[in-house]
């Protein structure tokens, strides 16, 4: 049986992988690991080309965003989100008791740009969105990127390897931008 709704992996290690785990040390669980992930910041700048000063790692992509709802939508101004969407928005925005406003999705399912122009404490929407799928195109997201300067814009990219040209290239252009990313689809087969 293969469970679906969770997006998880239904398949086992790759070979390689397997083989690193059968020949792991495990007295290295035994120690703290390194609290920079020094490591793991150093290759993900190398692959996306950025610096180290520019990628944050965390327990997976949910743990980054709950740091982001927490770090940044500090407004008493509503942070701004698709009204489907991935349903743990709103559960970080009532938990960290930040004010929000779910904008609707057009007819065809996709975002309307327009609707996160109005002040706001802050926009975070998933590109492709989820559950939907629908991809917003780079230029719509640095329409609403570059209408925000005053205001954080998250783009949750969990699924962006399966479709969608990834907002990582407007991250040197903008500073009120964050892109997030995770290894737990695409890239855990």
């Amino acid at each position: 049986m293969i469970k679906l709704n969770t997006n998880e992996n239904p398949y086992p290690p790759a070979p390689g992988v397997r083989d690193v785990l059968d020949h792991f040390d495990e007295d290295r669980l035994r120690l703290y690991p390194d609290p920079t992930a020094g490591t793991l910041v150093g290759a993900l700048a190398d692959y996306y080309h950025v610096g180290k000063d520019q990628v944050f790692t965390g327990v997976g992509s949910d743990d980054v965003l709950a740091i982001a709802f927490m770090t940044f939508f500090n407004s008493d101004k509503p942070i701004f989100f698709p009204d489907i969407t991935y349903s743990f928005y709103p559960v970080w925005a009532d938990l960290f008791k930040v004010p929000y406003e779910t904008k609707p999705l057009k007819e065809d399912f996709s975002i309307c740009p327009q609707d996160y122009y109005p002040a706001n404490g802050g926009v975070i929407f998933p590109n492709p969105n989820a559950p939907t799928g629908v991809e917003m195109p780079l230029s719509e997201i640095e329409e609403i990127v570059a209408k925000n300067p005053e205001s954080i814009v998250i783009v949750d990219e969990a699924y962006v390897d399966f479709a969608g040209r990834s907002a990582m290239e407007l991250i040197d252009k903008y500073d009120n931008l964050i892109v997030t990313q995770t290894f737990s689809k695409a890239r855990s087969m």
